[in-house]
């Protein structure tokens, strides 16, 4: 009994924490996500500064 309550217990622990690095996945990807749009939008304005000078 003790086994199979063990392999539950390890089964539950082992999805939980595939959970968590997926969303940990999701989060840092939105962050690079972000940090490129930005730096994308930052140049986008300095080449139309740059033009309109």
């Amino acid at each position: 009994m003790i086994n199979g309550n063990l392999i539950k217990v390890l089964g539950f622990a082992a999805t939980a924490a595939g959970m968590g690095a997926t969303l940990i996945t999701d989060w840092v990807n939105d962050k690079k996500m972000n940090e490129k749009i930005e730096e994308e939008v930052s140049k986008a304005f300095a080449k139309r500064n740059e033009e309109e000078s």
